[in-house]
């Protein structure tokens, strides 16, 4: 019995890591659009709707909504570089959420740190972004274990 009971629980398991895998995917395809100023990009993997909230020490939450996100980025002048690492992801049915540390550069040179938190929803279009939640921490990040970026 209990061999059948591990048979039956490895296409769940192994379902969840592919779970996991998508939505880690759409997280970073949301940095890589970022990166990339790609507007496409970025209204593929959000949500109709979905919003933004960043989070500074001392300060009121700040909300931005994904139309005037991606116009930012169409208007953006300056390089940007956002990478994230050690995502914990959590899936259940069509809710899932990644939670990861990150750094960011402005025209090669660091900006701040934080950690991300990703929401995201599964419909027809597959997984999308519903809303992005981040803290600005301009001092006091450990070093990126991705190394200097190139």
């Amino acid at each position: 019995m209990f061999a059948g009971l591990c048979v039956l629980a490895l296409p769940m398991s192994m379902r969840a890591q592919t779970d996991s895998a998508a939505v880690v995917s759409v997280a970073q395809r949301l940095l890589d659009a970022i990166n990339a100023g790609d507007t496409a990009v970025a209204r593929a993997v959000l949500a109709p709707g979905a919003q933004f909230f960043s989070t500074r020490a001392g300060g009121a939450p700040r909300r931005q909504a994904d139309t005037v996100f991606v116009r930012s980025l169409a208007a953006r002048t300056t390089k940007y570089l956002e990478r994230m690492w050690s995502p914990v992801v959590r899936v259940k049915g069509a809710i899932a959420d990644v939670w990861a540390p990150y750094d960011f550069h402005i025209d090669g040179k660091f900006s701040h740190c934080g950690i991300d938190t990703f929401t995201l929803l599964k419909g027809p279009n597959g997984w999308q972004i519903a809303s992005v939640v981040y803290t600005v921490e301009p001092t006091g990040c450990a070093p990126s274990p991705l190394g200097p970026p190139r």
